[in-house]
């Protein structure tokens, strides 16, 4: 005869036709896995996908994607993205836009690649000029129109980002000969070390980067400033209610995208010199590396940990399309899509 267990109680009748009562326990975990699924959805989808990705990409190329050299040059392709990815989180959090973010930085390169190269002026003072000066004047003139003159930002980047694409052609007609562009090899060394140098195994502007990242993540979550960011973001009357200086928050938060963006020209023109149009096209994947990353961690929003793992998806997606020899319309469609599917995903986390 059957044991009846005392933490599992079942009646004889039970054990003998085999009716037996479920346990609650496994009842409760049941349910509490598919309650977490349910949460957590946006997760499971980012981090599953990035899984398979890899696994279809090392699959597809064990001897080329999976290998110590591979995953050097994925990694050190990314700061200049990631800058700029950076930057616009700080105002996707303020709850703006700022399209100006890569035309300050193609700014920002030629003022660098110029004086650094064709002037006597020298290396410093061009990175303070290019890199600073740039960046923060775009962000001011940006956060100024917003802030005080309540005009908005979608419009006012786009018109800030076409003067200084016009300043651009203006600074590039500096460049002797009449050229557009200006050979890495001409670049200062102190500024390519940047690029050449290597800690680790991964380029100098890799740790330029994280330790950027490190110093804006903490700000915009330790900080009174980086509160009054969210607070803003959340509930822009709100805030105001509260005490909350908007204006100077949306000056400041402006400004330091502008920075961001001009420090991303000086890592572009450490590795890569100067040439026209060459900054453009990072608008979509630095805007699609923070929703995307936004959505994938829910409820907390854009933050600067989530832009990261975004900007190393979609790195690490292109990368793979590389190694697989596809055309580069290809990686353009895929980030539209990545981008597309991203602000669907966000937004159905704002809701949920």
């Amino acid at each position: 005869m059957s044991t009846v267990r005392p933490d599992n109680p079942v009646t004889e009748d039970e054990v003998a036709t085999g009716d037996l009562v479920p346990d609650p326990r496994t009842t409760r975990s049941a349910s509490f896995v598919k309650s977490w699924a349910a949460q957590n959805y946006r997760q499971i989808i980012l981090f599953g996908t990035f899984a398979l990705m890899i696994l279809i990409f090392s699959l597809a190329k064990p001897s080329a994607f999976l290998t110590a050299t591979n995953i050097h040059n994925l990694v050190n392709a990314m700061p200049v993205l990631t800058m700029m990815a950076i930057g616009v989180t700080v105002v996707l959090v303020l709850g703006e836009f700022d399209l100006s973010v890569p035309n300050v930085a193609s700014l920002a390169a030629v003022v660098i690649g110029v004086l650094s190269t064709q002037t006597s002026f020298g290396l410093i003072v061009a990175l303070v000029l290019g890199a600073v000066v740039v960046g923060l004047a775009a962000g001011a003139v940006n956060g100024t129109a917003v802030g005080y003159g309540r005009a908005p930002a979608f419009i006012v980047t786009l018109a800030v980002g076409s003067i200084c694409a016009g300043i651009e052609l203006l600074v590039q007609s500096k460049i002797h000969l009449g050229q557009t562009s200006i050979a890495v090899s001409s670049i200062p060394t102190s500024l390519q070390n940047l690029t050449l140098k290597h800690f680790l195994g991964f380029d100098l502007t890799v740790w330029v980067v994280l330790i950027i990242a490190a110093i804006v993540g903490s700000a915009m979550v330790l900080t009174p400033w980086g509160r009054h960011v969210h607070a803003i973001g959340g509930n822009e009357t709100a805030a105001r209610l509260a005490g909350v200086p908007v204006r100077r928050t949306k000056v400041s938060a402006f400004m330091l995208t502008g920075l961001l963006a001009g420090i991303a020209g000086m890592l572009f023109t450490s590795g890569n010199g100067y040439f026209a149009n060459a900054l453009t096209p990072y608008l979509l994947p630095a805007y699609a590396a923070a929703f995307f990353g936004a959505a994938g961690v829910g409820r907390r929003g854009f933050s600067v940990p989530a832009t990261l793992f975004g900007a190393l998806y979609l790195s690490t997606l292109t990368n793979g399309l590389t190694v697989l020899n596809e055309p580069l319309w290809v990686a353009s469609v895929v980030q539209g899509v990545v981008l597309f599917v991203a602000v669907l995903m966000a937004r159905l986390g704002q809701r949920s």
